[in-house]
């Protein structure tokens, strides 16, 4: 079972060296994406193996615009083009960390090979916060770091969609497409990565659509799998996240991590399915006494 983690990183160079190394195995290769505003070298200092690769193709991603999207499809597309076959492709943040063994995640996957794992809910969904509002409310792209043109921006979309009764046709927008939402991290078989590049390659109007869209890391390539044969074989993601109000993560912590320790098999049950955790986020970067404290529970998990 081949592996290829793509990482999204933007501040944390020493938790991502540890991540790396605690996901580090034969059958590994890492694909890793540094927020075009961040300092690559910080990075790049502290990793040097040979199965990882800092891409070159680098965007500046700000939260719940489509440029988390583009980091995303050129992490794909550097993943897929590479001299190296993959089984999956894993969707990761530079502040994660993994609950389990490299070897525990590899067995995983080669267990459960042909599932997706993705959380997705038809849209609209109350329980979950995936409304029609994020399609039909109109969120201009951001095209540049520009300061004055990112405000100026802002108070136009505050206009178009509070001040204005105007609301986008989300579905001429998507075609014959149900709108699909779900969480930002996956894990899917190559063959689903493969469908995701050609629909961006083939569907430039739709891709367009979400451009515009809020939050579309929550919804683009939940659609784009909800819509395809791969629906069928669709799982709940494998990251363990609590949320703080509706925006971000909260902080990992020892209380929860010793109450995870308890488990064994860490499982979680919502809208979305039931299934095991492998991966847990949010970590600071100087976060060595938590992830020690994982790395000594895998070594000898009845501890």
């Amino acid at each position: 079972m081949n592996l290829a983690y793509l990482v999204l990183a933007h501040n944390t160079p020493n938790h991502l060296c540890k991540l790396i190394d605690a996901l580090n195995s034969p059958n590994v290769q890492f694909f890793i994406h540094i927020d075009a505003k961040s300092n690559n070298s910080l990075f790049k200092e502290k990793i040097n193996h040979q199965n990882v690769a800092f891409i070159q193709d680098r965007v500046s991603v700000y939260w719940g615009e489509f440029s988390t999207i583009k980091a995303t499809i050129n992490l794909i597309r550097e993943a897929l083009n590479s001299q190296h076959k993959f089984d999956y492709l894993i969707l990761i943040s530079g502040s994660d960390y993994p609950l389990k063994s490299a070897s525990y995640i590899n067995d995983y996957f080669a267990q459960r090979a042909g599932t997706e794992f993705i959380n997705l809910v038809e849209m609209p969904n109350q329980e979950v916060s995936k409304l029609l509002d994020r399609l039909y409310k109109y969120q201009p792209q951001t095209l540049d770091n520009n300061g004055f043109y990112r405000i100026v921006m802002r108070i136009f979309s505050a206009v178009i969609n509070k001040v204005l009764p105007w609301k986008r046709d989300y579905k001429k927008g998507l075609g014959n497409l149900k709108p699909y939402g779900g969480s930002q991290w996956w894990a899917l078989s190559a063959d689903a990565c493969h469908y995701i590049l050609s629909f961006v390659e083939t569907n430039p109007k739709i891709v367009k659509f979400f451009q515009n869209t809020l939050t579309p890391d929550e919804i683009f390539f939940q659609t784009i799998i909800g819509n395809s044969r791969f629906r069928e074989k669709v799982a709940k993601n494998l990251t363990f996240t609590q949320w703080q109000g509706v925006e971000h993560p909260e902080l990992i912590n020892m209380e929860q991590l010793q109450t995870l320790k308890k488990m064994d098999k860490i499982m979680e049950h919502n809208i979305y399915g039931s299934g095991e955790l492998l991966f847990a986020r949010k970590f600071k970067d100087e976060s060595s006494e938590l992830t020690n404290f994982i790395d000594s529970w895998m070594r000898n998990p009845k501890g």
